[in-house]
């Protein structure tokens, strides 16, 4: 993921969060990609896409984001066994995808040991979900827990796994820049923090990178501009030079 960040000069992913009849979907992200492919440095997939198309379908946009030298990631937020997991990465990794982000709630012995190990042995990335960018996140993620007879937030549990269990990075939303600013000194900058909740969800490009923020989720901004191309390039332009 860096050297593709350094290679193209951006810290942004896109997520494909397409809404349009399933079967313009195809078309329309080979579309956003061929675009957008020089301002961005990988491509988040979640069930928007993953749902309507097909394993053929998926396949060819997997290698239509590879042939543009980008990464793909698999927005699932896993939270399962590790029987289901291992069985959800391979056929992840069959598809052709690069990273999968999952929920460090599930715990690691039965959860996410067989499935770190698994994807570290195939080199694949690992990215925990520790803070969403919808306000209600706080519900979950902001929740206080006792541990060790202390009280901590859940999220700053969530950050301790992911150093823990070594994780390839973090999911932190950008619509709260202090937060992203604490885990960043939490971290050490040792883990790369994925913000998403860019533009639509008010999340500001400038804020999420003076504050850590390592890559930035972008959707809704791109996907529903009448220029992604150009919207994009604004995008990386500034979240570039504000590093």
């Amino acid at each position: 993921m860096k050297k593709i960040s350094e290679i193209n000069q951006s810290r942004v992913i896109l997520s494909l969060d397409l809404t349009c009849p399933p079967e313009q979907i195809l078309k329309k992200s080979i579309s956003l990609i061929k675009s957008t492919s020089n301002d961005i440095c990988a491509v988040k997939i979640n069930h928007h896409l993953l749902l309507p198309l097909s394993l053929n379908d998926l396949k060819r946009l997997l290698s239509v984001i590879h042939n543009n030298n980008l990464l793909a990631i698999a927005d699932l937020k896993l939270n399962d066994i590790s029987a289901t997991n291992l069985i959800v990465i391979k056929h992840l990794w069959k598809m052709g995808f690069d990273a999968i982000i999952v929920n460090p709630f599930v715990g690691y012995s039965e959860g996410l040991d067989s499935l770190l190990e698994k994807s570290k042995s195939k080199n694949k990335g690992v990215l925990f979900l520790v803070y969403m960018s919808h306000a209600g996140a706080k519900d979950g993620y902001g929740l206080d827990i006792m541990k060790q007879g202390k009280k901590k937030k859940l999220y700053t549990e969530f950050i301790e796994r992911a150093k823990r269990w070594h994780a390839d990075g973090i999911i932190v939303g950008a619509t709260r820049p202090k937060l992203i600013k604490e885990i960043s000194n939490l971290t050490h900058n040792n883990l790369d923090i994925y913000t998403p909740g860019i533009g639509t969800q008010g999340g500001d490009v400038s804020k999420s990178v003076k504050s850590g923020a390592n890559y930035i989720i972008v959707g809704r901004s791109i996907l529903n501009s009448r220029n992604p191309s150009l919207t994009t390039s604004r995008i990386r332009v500034n979240s570039w030079q504000n590093s």
